[in-house]
């Protein structure tokens, strides 16, 4: 992972993996997908919660960026998903 500031960066994530990824923060946060004119995004959403925004984007290249507020504690709990998802699969 690539952290510079309010933005995270995972590299190497296949689309099952994104899937998966998606519907784990589905189960904690609420999604709304926006579509993307950016033709390198295969997906991107929005985390909406307490009056923050954070913005979820899959790139064909198999990067996933995170966006938002790094010091806020619900940003922390997405990275933190996001790394432990990824680590149980090298294990």
């Amino acid at each position: 992972m690539i952290v510079i500031e309010d933005m995270a960066s995972f590299k190497n994530v296949n689309a099952a993996g994104f899937e998966e990824i998606k519907t784990g923060l589905k189960k904690l946060f609420n999604i709304t997908p926006y579509p993307s004119n950016d033709e390198s995004v295969i997906e991107s959403f929005d985390i909406v919660s307490l009056g923050f925004k954070f913005s979820i984007t899959y790139y064909k290249t198999g990067t996933l960026l995170v966006q938002g507020d790094e010091t806020h504690e619900d940003f922390q709990i997405i990275i933190r998903f996001i790394e432990f998802y990824l680590e149980s699969l090298t294990s």
